[in-house]
């Protein structure tokens, strides 16, 4: 009985992970934590239904807070586009994304991070490898 409990308790876990990747990769970490956020505000009113529970004045107030900055990102979020907080452009790298961004083209932004160097592997961005 106990391992069959670790088993099911690992692959929630698990599961959990991956929903949270895919949700960072589909729609970033802003969304992600405030699905999180979400969660456990939702999770704290149930709470508070049925089991009864009582809140003092600090958190009532705290509650009010989370639910209200939840309802006003959502709600400030219909009349945007370009996801992730890039403002105008497509969201695939379009022109209006390079710009909101500071890049002074599209090639730039698209530039590897580390040199292609095939002719000398000794040297490395953080300088010589002696051999």
């Amino acid at each position: 009985r106990k391992v069959t409990t670790l088993v099911a308790l690992g692959l929630s876990g698990a599961i959990g992970q991956v929903f949270i990747f895919v949700t960072i990769s589909k729609f970033g970490a802003l969304t992600c934590s405030i699905i999180g956020l979400a969660r456990k505000v939702t999770t704290l009113v149930a709470s508070i239904y049925f089991y009864g529970h009582h809140l003092n004045k600090v958190q009532a107030a705290g509650l009010v807070i989370c639910v209200g900055a939840m309802v006003n990102d959502f709600f400030g979020k219909k009349g945007k586009k370009g996801g992730h907080g890039h403002g105008g452009g497509d969201a695939h790298g379009g022109p209006g994304n390079s710009q909101q961004v500071g890049f002074k083209d599209a090639s730039e932004e698209h530039q590897p991070m580390l040199p292609n160097s095939e002719e000398d592997d000794s040297t490395l961005e953080m300088g010589t490898v002696n051999k």
